[in-house]
């Protein structure tokens, strides 16, 4: 027990972000367990459950209004970790993080942690879906990505909050402005608006699969010789990213891939709605 007790401590306390310690879900992992074991008991029992004898529940202005608080939270923590570094002394090579309390860096940081709130804010898009008895859509694919990326910023901002890695929420909170855009639009839009928008649909899962082909190269950087990051959060974050592009490049061959029917013609297979995952 007591080699069980340091290794706790060593992981969770002396090796994290001194900077951190006191931060709200940050002083130790419990919180954060808290959170997903509940969001999974919650989505797999109990919204079932309490759905079986209901009609669904239409939602229209919760989400509304939920798009457009998306829309502007992910544009104000884009532009937060932009300003905070890359438009001044970072570049899209080997950037170590910095863990001094210069008011820039201690910037960074806070819309690090920005970036978590958003991803446990979108676990109730999956509390949206089963109300809304659209159960498909709380699909494996959705679940684990918005899990894993939770357990990831976590690490981010408990254990390096800087440098290069920030590239990924970025560029990850700028893709969801457009995302959220879309889900707005698609929504509440003229019937003009809509068909356009359900011409380029598969777009927005193109635009996903491109995001995650950027940080894979972009991050894939920490593995070259003379860069000094350290490579434990790579192993964790390099294999996630590769397995949830395979999910996706799987979603979009299989929904808007084309194939032949039988009497030869071409189609290509349409879906309801594009998957909302970043």
């Amino acid at each position: 027990m007591e080699t069980i007790a340091s290794f706790y401590n060593l992981v969770f306390y002396e090796r994290s972000d001194p900077r951190v310690k006191d931060w709200l879900l940050l002083s130790s992992p419990k919180p954060l367990v808290i959170i997903i074991s509940s969001y999974l008991f919650l989505i797999k029992f109990v919204l079932p459950k309490f759905m079986e004898n209901r009609k669904p529940y239409q939602l229209r202005n919760v989400i509304k209004w939920y798009n457009v608080l998306q829309i502007i939270s992910n544009a104000v923590v884009t532009w937060g970790i932009m300003t905070s570094g890359w438009t001044t002394t970072y570049h899209f090579g080997c950037v170590l993080p910095d863990y001094s309390m210069n008011p820039e860096a201690l910037r960074m940081l806070r819309f690090f942690w920005w970036t978590m709130i958003l991803k446990l804010l979108e676990l109730v898009e999956t509390a949206f879906f089963l109300l809304r008895k659209k159960e498909n859509q709380a699909s494996f694919l959705h679940i684990y990505h918005h899990v894993s990326t939770l357990i990831l910023i976590w690490i981010g901002v408990k254990y390096i909050g800087g440098g290069m890695v920030s590239f990924a929420p970025m560029l990850n909170n700028s893709v969801h402005v457009v995302m959220y855009t879309y889900y707005l639009l698609s929504s509440e839009g003229s019937p003009t608006i809509k068909g356009l928008l359900n011409k380029y649909k598969k777009w927005i899962t193109i635009m996903q699969m491109v995001q995650f082909t950027l940080l894979l190269v972009h991050s894939s950087q920490v593995f070259l010789p003379d860069c000094n990051m350290s490579l434990s959060f790579a192993w964790m974050y390099c294999p996630n990213v590769i397995f949830v592009y395979y999910m996706f490049y799987k979603f979009f061959k299989a929904n808007y891939g084309h194939s032949v029917d039988k009497k030869g013609n071409l189609n290509v297979n349409k879906v309801k709605k594009t998957p909302k995952h970043n």
